[in-house]
């Protein structure tokens, strides 16, 4: 996904200056934050990540350069080709994306108004298009994405961040915010605008990763949904949970199992704790030649046969995290309820 805005990067600190007023968490504003990992990104660029002391949400530091994420949202992030995965992979996506949209719009009429903020190519309207009739919104950043969602008809496409688009307060029957939260420079801002947005009685659905999570605990630096530079902080769902609550929005639900994320990101996590080239079958995934172009067949077949010996014991370990609230993603779902 793409982030709503680029931050500009701030001067180059140590962890000598960890009280320092521009090192503050971007959730909570605090100033008491502690070094927790240090990362890298596919290009071999390191990053340190630090975690607010107050509110658990964790955070890179210093923020990219705007250079970095440019880089990072190149050409390559979205895929070769029409779709980001192969033919394969993206069957595989159709079904959790079917499934997602059927959860979504139970006990919405026709005509209700739905938007998806950071909407990618268009995949979850497209398949929710498909599951009834509804008044369709995306909100996605110009670029190859957004290029694949506005050839969808009956999709109304916002180009530009979700701070800039001009939308009216409590107009929306249904948002969702799928794995893009983390992307957004200013979390905690961005909970207030969805607040505003939803209607009384309307939903918001966010999925997003959980730092909280036993996968981010083991694997820190390598974790794969850490995914550096372009997750700028990952705020601890019951951190967001409580927030959303005091705008007037009430939990209806909260799941930690997720099969088309959580169970990847075991086995990827794995993969890079093995292998200094980061994330190497996933950009294969996605047909990303490119990157380690050097790395032929035998290699991806080496890292898909590792992938297929840890699978069974990954769905394992995702079942029992879920089961303790404590999957690699997680997927709330609120009400509004008031007007603050």
């Amino acid at each position: 996904m793409s982030p709503e805005d680029v931050p500009q990067s701030p001067p180059q600190r140590t962890d000598s200056d960890a009280g320092a007023p521009d090192a503050r968490c971007p959730f909570c504003g605090e100033t008491a934050t502690a070094p927790w990992c240090q990362t890298c990104d596919e290009a071999g660029s390191d990053y340190c990540v630090r975690m607010c002391q107050a509110c658990g949400t964790a955070f890179l530091w210093p923020a990219p350069s705007e250079a970095a994420l440019t880089s990072a949202y190149a050409s390559d992030y979205y895929g070769a080709g029409d779709t980001k995965f192969n033919p394969k992979v993206e069957r595989f996506r159709d079904c959790f994306s079917k499934f997602r949209a059927r959860n979504l719009t139970r006990g919405l009429v026709a005509g209700a108004r739905i938007l998806d903020v950071g909407c990618g190519d268009g995949r979850l309207l497209r398949t929710i298009q498909r599951v009834g009739q509804y008044e369709l919104h995306g909100i996605e950043l110009p670029g190859r994405a957004a290029e694949r969602a506005a050839g969808t008809p009956g999709i109304q496409l916002h180009l530009g961040t979700l701070k800039a688009t001009q939308l009216s307060t409590s107009a929306f029957d249904l948002i969702t915010l799928v794995h893009v939260y983390e992307h957004l420079p200013d979390p905690r801002d961005t909970l207030d605008r969805l607040a505003n947005l939803v209607r009384p009685g309307g939903r918001l659905f966010l999925a997003f990763p959980n730092i909280a999570s036993w996968q981010a605990r083991a694997f820190r630096g390598n974790w794969f949904h850490l995914d550096p530079p372009r997750h700028l902080s990952l705020v601890p769902p019951s951190v967001v949970i409580a927030y959303l609550e005091s705008k007037g929005c009430r939990l209806l639900n909260e799941r930690h199992l997720c099969l088309e994320q959580n169970t990847y990101g075991w086995i990827q996590s794995i993969l890079n704790s093995c292998d200094l080239h980061r994330n190497f079958l996933y950009e294969r995934l996605k047909r990303n030649r490119s990157y380690v172009p050097d790395r032929g067949p035998g290699t991806v077949a080496m890292h898909a046969a590792a992938a297929g010996f840890v699978l069974v014991p990954a769905l394992f370990l995702d079942c029992a995290a879920a089961a303790a609230q404590a999957g690699a993603t997680v997927e709330l779902t609120f009400e509004r309820t008031t007007i603050t």
